[in-house]
């Protein structure tokens, strides 16, 4: 590393910079609660990680940290890239600090997936950090960014045409979900300037690796840090400081704003396997920005990561939310919000949010008193006294479970089944019948619902109820019933909001 590591018995011969950063990486290790956790540090082999690493590598015995490292060798500069994770590897060693290194080919991501390069490169990162995390039961993986890297990621948000969320820019700690593991990162650095990392590196004889890809202008954020950066200090010297005071003064507001998204959630989100189910009705009431911080947060809980979502990806989702029926758009992270008529939905991947589960027995008999399992839906059947009808309100996607019958119109012999081709059936309150398909789509049942919504009909094979919508007219319960029969269906694949949204 180029020279001794010093111990903490000598923080007072630090110099300046030394204490300045020691201090922060305290005062943040301490605040965030990980005092006593077993922290990774990313390391790149740059100023700023090898500040940070060796910083926590000082002060792991007072704060009773556990501490391992990370370097992740991203396939972009062959020769370089070889002598960095040697340089980390030796660095390491002399730190005593565990090392985790691999390699990878973030060009055939970046093809693969049709991402820039930085895009990839983070992407690629991330996921290898996550892996090593789990591996190492770490509480929190320490990444090195600091205020001057918050101050180009705050401006890099503005020109993209970001909201409130883009100039938060970055926290001190989060997590969220890589590859579905839990991934919690830290940035003990966030409020130390750049000049004080690398002047750390000066006094304590640290010898960084430099890369000369931060100075390629293909880059945005490179162009922002060699361009735009200097040009707004020339109107105002502190111009980083501003901005990461913006960025915490967002931040604060925006933890408020959260609290009530969190109620908001409740009324509006519903989360399944294959993503979440929004209600349109109940979406319409909320204030205009809770809509938008709702969208952002849903958009983060089905794919993992909301941080390549721009206002204007959140503005398309707010007007189609209040659009006809039928419209989808592909958001980023390979996210669909499509909108049905009283519904819409969030999928990754393959557009599975607000699936119904399907039957699977092609028709299987019901008997009364008696129940049937037909893959996750479960439909049992009784005899009960009175003749009141059910009054047991729909569940959080709006469908009527529990129905009741009279009993001698339904008759003895009672079958659960998909919907068929040429179904026709008596809607309550109708006299002449429709087909099913008409009726359906008449009454705004969802499409991706249609063939996977139970039907329970009688001996004939006419509809006596389409499950969750509407009982059959000729099926209701009237002055003249003497036997009532209730029916009560239930599935397990759509659960109440989760409170992690």
């Amino acid at each position: 590393m180029g020279g001794r590591v010093s111990s903490d018995s000598h923080a007072k011969c630090l110099g300046p910079a030394s204490r300045r950063v020691r201090s922060e990486v305290r005062r943040a290790v301490q605040t965030n609660r990980l005092s006593g956790a077993t922290i990774l540090a990313a390391v790149s082999g740059g100023p700023d990680s090898l500040a940070l690493v060796h910083v926590l590598a000082q002060l792991r015995d007072a704060l009773a940290i556990r501490l391992y490292a990370a370097h992740l060798d991203h396939g972009l500069r062959p020769v370089e890239s070889a002598a960095d994770a040697e340089f980390v590897s030796q660095a390491m060693d002399e730190l005593r600090v565990t090392l985790h290194h691999e390699k990878a080919d973030v060009g055939l991501y970046k093809e693969k997936h049709r991402l820039s390069v930085e895009d990839a490169a983070r992407q690629v990162r991330y996921k290898f950090l996550a892996r090593v995390s789990s591996q190492v039961g770490a509480n929190a993986v320490a990444v090195a960014h600091n205020l001057d890297d918050q101050a180009e990621t705050v401006l890099m948000h503005i020109l993209r045409g970001s909201g409130l969320a883009g100039l938060r820019a970055m926290t001190a700690i989060y997590t969220r979900a890589v590859d579905s593991v839990p991934l919690t990162v830290f940035r003990p650095l966030l409020r130390v300037p750049k000049a004080d990392t690398v002047a750390y590196c000066s006094e304590n004889g640290l010898l960084p690796r430099f890369d000369e890809s931060n100075l390629s202008e293909d880059m945005t954020r490179n162009r922002i840090r060699m361009n735009l950066l200097p040009e707004m200090r020339s109107y105002n010297p502190a111009i980083t400081v501003s901005l990461g005071r913006l960025a915490e003064s967002v931040s604060h507001d925006l933890d408020f704003v959260a609290q009530a998204v969190d109620k908001a959630v409740a009324d509006v989100v519903t989360r399944g396997a294959g993503g979440v189910t929004l209600d349109r009705s109940a979406f319409a009431d909320l204030h205009p920005a809770i809509q938008r911080h709702l969208l952002r947060r849903a958009v983060e809980t089905v794919a993992g990561d909301a941080s390549d979502l721009e206002f204007a990806h959140v503005e398309e989702m707010v007007r189609l939310m209040a659009g006809p029926a039928g419209k989808k758009t592909l958001l980023p992270g390979q996210v669909t919000l499509e909108v049905d008529h009283d519904r819409a939905y969030l999928s990754a991947g393959e557009g599975q949010a607000g699936l119904l589960p399907e039957l699977e027995h092609s028709k299987i008999r019901l008997r009364v008193p008696g129940d049937v399992i037909s893959g996750a839906w479960t439909v049992s059947a009784r005899v009960v006294e009175g003749t009141e009808v059910a009054t047991e309100p729909a569940d959080r996607l709006g469908l009527r479970l529990v129905e009741r019958f009279d009993a001698d119109a339904l008759g003895s012999e009672l079958y659960v089944r998909p919907r068929r081709q040429g179904d026709v059936f008596m809607p309550l309150g109708m006299n002449s019948e429709k087909h099913l398909a008409e009726f359906m789509k008449d009454a705004h049942v969802p499409a991706r619902w249609r063939d996977r919504l139970p039907v329970v009909v009688n001996a004939s094979g006419e509809v006596a109820w389409v499950v969750g919508w509407r009982i059959a007219d000729w099926a209701k319960i009237t002055d003249d019933t003497h036997r009532v029969v209730e029916i009560r269906c239930a599935y397990d694949n759509a659960r109440p909001a989760l409170s992690e949204m």
